[in-house]
């Protein structure tokens, strides 16, 4: 498991360009590609109206990476 700032290091290493995170300020993906960034922001909130935790409350939003 990486902390936050070995995740955006390796990113950068890739080439990962927009960074999913939620409501919290976790990182919670990363992606190169605009279109992926939003099926993958789609995706963890359709699993997050599944948790019986937080049912949908959680929110996710796309970040540009930082140069």
């Amino acid at each position: 498991m990486m902390n936050r700032d070995q995740a955006i290091a390796y990113g950068k290493r890739i080439g990962v360009r927009y960074h999913i995170y939620n409501n919290h300020g976790c990182l919670v993906g990363g992606t190169k590609t605009r279109e992926d960034a939003e099926a993958m922001k789609r995706r963890f909130e359709m699993e997050d109206r599944k948790n019986p935790w937080t049912r949908g409350t959680t929110r996710f939003e796309i970040r540009e990476a930082q140069a």
